[in-house]
Formats: structure tokens, C-alpha cells, sequence
């Protein structure tokens, strides 16, 4: 069982929990206005209203492949100073697609976190930077659950 123990860690596991409820208003809302999105294929600024827009395109095609909730496994924080904290996370995907067996695999990603000056409630924390560091489609693909 994942370990909440700190205001991060309780402050990521309420990110999974809403991410899992398909809460797509409270993951966006845990976003900077602007961050960067840091992926295998590079780096780019985003606007969390353009994330929002995206997210329910990316569900759709999820729940299409039989997508399970994702689960967080892990956490490891690196305090960077009295405001930031660097969080390397570990992620279950699960699918069961229709038409083909069920499958697991984990993926990493990395977050940045402002957690804002003493005494900001952990709900108001937010996401600097999310450098996912596998490329989700890539591995749909690779293991069949992506049509090609």
C-alpha cells in the first residue's frame, strides 16, 4: 500500500484518486496555469486550459482500449528548497480491451511541485512540470492494445 505520510504524498494521492474518478475539473485545477510538459519527444509550455481540452479526447480513447483506473505505486520526493519539491512517481495502467487479454504495465513520470509558502493547503498545490517518462501510445502500441 503507497505511503501518504507527507503533505506531497497526500497531495499525489488525491491527484490519482480524482484521476481515477475521471474528475477531470480537480486534475486540471492541480495544474500551473502555464507548465511544461517534458515528454520523450521534448519539451513544451502548456496552458492548463489547453490540457483541459485535450483530457476528455484521451479518456474517450482510453475507455475505448478498456482502460482500468491507474493506480500510483510510488513516490520519492527530493525537497528542492522551503517551496519546491521534485517527485519521481510510479504509475499502473491496467487494460482489458474487449477483443484480447488484460494487461498491467508500470510507467514513470516526474512532477515538479509548487507547494506554495507555510501553511498552503495540500489541495492547493501545483503542478510546475510533468515529464512523463515513457511514451503511453508507444507502449499501447507495442503491446497490441493500440489498433495499429
Amino acid at each position: 500500500m503507497l505511503k501518504t505520510e507527507t503533505p506531497v504524498s497526500r497531495f499525489l494521492a488525491l491527484y490519482a484518486r480524482e484521476t481515477a474518478e475521471d474528475d477531470l475539473t480537480a486534475v486540471v485545477s492541480h495544474f500551473a496555469d502555464t507548465f511544461l510538459f517534458a515528454g520523450p519527444s521534448g519539451a513544451q509550455p502548456v496552458r492548463a486550459s489547453d490540457f483541459a481540452a485535450a483530457l476528455p479526447k484521451r479518456r474517450a480513447l482510453f475507455d475505448s482500449l478498456g482502460s482500468q483506473p491507474t493506480e500510483l505505486t510510488a513516490i520519492h520526493e527530493t525537497r528542492l528548497d522551503s517551496r519546491y519539491v521534485l517527485a519521481r512517481t510510479t504509475w499502473r495502467f491496467s487494460f482489458a480491451p474487449p477483443d484480447s487479454r488484460a494487461q498491467q504495465f508500470d510507467t514513470e513520470s516526474t512532477f515538479l511541485i509548487d507547494t506554495g509558502s507555510p501553511g498552503t493547503p495540500e489541495s492547493d498545490f501545483k503542478f510546475l512540470l510533468y515529464l512523463p517518462h515513457h511514451d503511453i501510445m508507444q507502449i499501447l502500441g507495442d503491446r497490441g492494445i493500440l489498433p495499429a
